[in-house]
């Protein structure tokens, strides 16, 4: 017959190790996302707005800033208009969905508040004509500092 045991012998313990190792791991894994999201966004004084939906951070997207002076930057990274163009092409056949060929691709396009609409206006016919039509675009409420986007598009 067999005996079991009613109470752990006295030396038996849990060995807590792996679970501190594990702990350890997410706490570097996060540390790093978070580091990786800011690195995305360039040092830009946003438009206010009066309403906007608070931002989900969508993952994938694309960030296009574009500073006072009309420069354009994917990510950190500046590029031409040109340059951009095929970047969004590229990032259009990628992420092309089944139905009606019309791309799934996230856009963010972060403009500082003193830059022209017209180049804006130019980013968004590029994505336009590459069927990209999930556009977003960063700004701030009212005085508060808290980012928000103003989503546009289809989906």
């Amino acid at each position: 017959m067999l005996k079991i045991k009613s109470k752990p012998e006295e030396g038996e313990r849990i060995n807590m190790t792996p679970m501190i190792d594990v702990v350890f791991q997410l706490l570097i894994f996060f540390m790093l996302c978070t580091d990786l999201a800011t690195k995305e966004s360039l040092e830009l004084t946003l438009p206010r707005v009066t309403e906007a939906v608070p931002d989900e951070g969508e993952a994938g997207r694309q960030t296009i800033n574009i500073d006072k002076a009309g420069k354009v930057y994917v990510g950190k990274y500046p590029v031409t208009l040109d340059e951009l163009e095929k970047v969004i092409k590229i990032e259009a056949s990628i992420h092309q969905s089944r139905r009606e060929n019309v791309s799934e691709k996230p856009i963010l396009i972060r403009a500082d508040s003193d830059s022209q609409f017209g180049v804006i206006q130019e980013i968004m016919q590029l994505c336009v004509k590459h069927k990209v039509y999930k556009l977003s675009f960063a700004a701030k409420i009212g005085v508060t500092e808290s980012t928000t986007s103003l989503k546009g598009g289809t989906n």
